[in-house]
């Protein structure tokens, strides 16, 4: 959980190279850690919606991915974030969330079940689910109001992933210690959410992780805070 700048996304990477490095120091096995949802800028500006995430938008690949190419390689771990991409060809924006890997490849996920404030800034839907390995485990990319689509939920639950990698953006402190996500789709979940005071809207910074059953397994709340766990896919 970080709290991004509102202008300066070279600040924000900064940022996350630190945390990155910090966790790779404290826990040299970690192979996955998930950022927050489009966690290079703020998720909404009420005065000017779409301009502002024009403004911040980038495209993938592009500067932000190359910095975060270079940071999972040097650290030899994986990376989930949020950012907000610029289509080069259509010109639209996606909230988008990217998996990238320590040999520098790049997976890309659009978040599918748009709520209004992703109206509000003019992002389009993706179109598909977005599935990886990652030495022998199955996951799955999900952005935040992903988990209130049926549909959505049914077709993760269908293809029998063993952990979500979800990003989102939420000012509602949930039950800390159940979640109906985990039971609806039957998988574990990593949970990661954004910090700070942006307008409209205050972050605590909550971030979890939930096991299958439902059950939330770790938890913390604050800035640059974050939870670890060996989550047992084998």
């Amino acid at each position: 959980s970080i709290e991004p700048s509102k202008l300066n996304k070279s600040e924000t990477l900064d940022t996350i190279a630190s945390l990155v490095k910090k966790i790779k120091k404290e826990h040299a096995d970690i192979q996955v850690i998930v950022f927050g949802e489009l966690t290079l800028s703020w998720y909404y500006v009420e005065s000017e919606p779409e301009a502002y995430q024009r403004k911040m938008a980038e495209i993938i690949p592009g500067k932000a991915t190359d910095f975060l190419q270079n940071l999972a390689s040097e650290n030899q771990v994986n990376i989930v974030i949020g950012m907000t991409e610029i289509d080069t060809i259509s010109n639209k924006l996606y909230n988008a969330q990217i998996l990238v890997q320590p040999n520098y490849n790049v997976i890309k996920y659009r978040k599918r079940n748009l709520n209004q404030t992703d109206k509000e800034n003019n992002m389009n839907p993706g179109d598909s689910l977005v599935t990886v390995n990652i030495d022998g485990a199955k996951a799955e990319l999900f952005v935040c109001s992903d988990m209130q689509s049926a549909s959505i939920s049914k077709e993760i639950a269908q293809a029998k992933v063993d952990v979500i990698f979800q990003s989102l953006t939420s000012t509602t402190d949930l039950n800390p210690s159940i979640s109906y996500v985990g039971t609806q789709m039957n998988t574990w979940i990593v949970f990661a959410n954004r910090y700070g005071n942006e307008g409209y809207f205050n972050y605590t910074g909550f971030t979890q992780i939930i096991n299958p059953l439902g059950g939330i397994c770790e938890r913390v709340v604050g800035k640059n805070v974050y939870v670890y766990r060996k989550i047992g896919i084998y």
